[in-house]
């Protein structure tokens, strides 16, 4: 996941950590999933015995300044990770960047991170410049975050909306025989699934029995693809519990048509702005 700070809110979120442990990691491995995406696999001692809750769990990626990374000297209970960062001295302090675990490997120590790329310019940012410079044996700090996925019990019904920000979390829920630990997957034959990208290249494949629908938007404007499709999808008209999580414009227009036109309630839909147009990407 490529997370912005824009707030997450509507269903319910997965219980939150009494504990935000942050230690340092070590770049494995990077290498291109997509022109735009590259995976980073980055391992750990602490991740051994590190318990993922649902599995589009976000993490703080903590981006060393230019001193090298330094870390809080203590991690109080109930302290999350923008606490735990102020209290490193700022010219010392990491820049903290959001993104999904795609990956985890307990028996090995490791996490995979996919990570968008975004380019040069004032459409990219600290975490995308990193991701596209990282290379094998570079410390990066991790600091444990939450889980997003959490449906109501019995929910069997579910919708999914995402655009290349959001891709890592849901193909990891997609791919999971089990996305939450106190909830039952999604079921293939009632599961709506429409993800946005900015180009065919950026498809990638997904190993889940769901149904994917592809919206690439090419040269229009980022959500354009999800948005003019909204209508002539195939959705049901009260939905269990609907996923969106994109760019914070899309997710309005996505969660207005849901509550609108389908009828959905609100307090079913959980949504996410990953990142906002005209502002720097994460």
């Amino acid at each position: 996941m490529s997370r912005a700070s824009t707030k997450a809110t509507g269903a319910r979120m997965h219980p939150p950590r009494e504990r935000h442990r942050a230690f340092a990691c070590t770049v494995q491995a990077a290498r291109a999933i997509t022109p735009g995406m590259r995976r980073i696999t980055l391992s750990a001692p602490e991740l051994t015995d590190f318990q993922q809750g649902a599995k589009d769990e976000f993490f703080a990626l903590m981006i060393p300044a230019a001193y090298g990374l330094r870390l809080p000297e203590s991690t109080p209970e109930g302290t999350p990770p923008r606490a735990l960062a102020a209290m490193i001295p700022e010219e010392q302090r990491p820049l903290l960047r959001w993104y999904t675990i795609r990956a985890h490997r307990p028996e090995a120590g490791e996490v995979d991170v996919d990570m968008v790329l975004h380019g040069e310019g004032s459409s990219s940012g600290p975490g995308s410049s990193w991701a596209a410079e990282a290379r094998p044996g570079d410390i990066v700090g991790f600091c444990e975050g939450n889980g997003i996925y959490y449906p109501p019990a019995g929910a069997e019904t579910q919708i999914f909306f995402a655009d290349e920000t959001a891709l890592p979390a849901l193909a990891a829920l997609l791919e999971s025989p089990k996305p939450h630990p106190d909830r039952p997957a999604p079921k293939p034959e009632s599961t709506h699934v429409h993800i946005e990208v900015p180009a065919a290249s950026e498809i990638q494949p997904i190993s889940t029995e769901t149904t994917v629908h592809w919206h690439v938007r090419d040269d229009r404007p980022p959500g354009a693809a999800l948005t003019e499709a909204l209508h002539g999808m195939d959705l049901p008209a009260r939905a269990d519990y609907a996923w969106v999580c994109a760019e914070a414009g899309t997710v309005r227009t996505v969660r207005r048509h849901l509550v609108r036109t389908l009828g959905m309630p609100k307090e079913k839909i959980f949504f996410s702005g990953y990142w906002r147009r005209g502002e720097a990407r994460t």
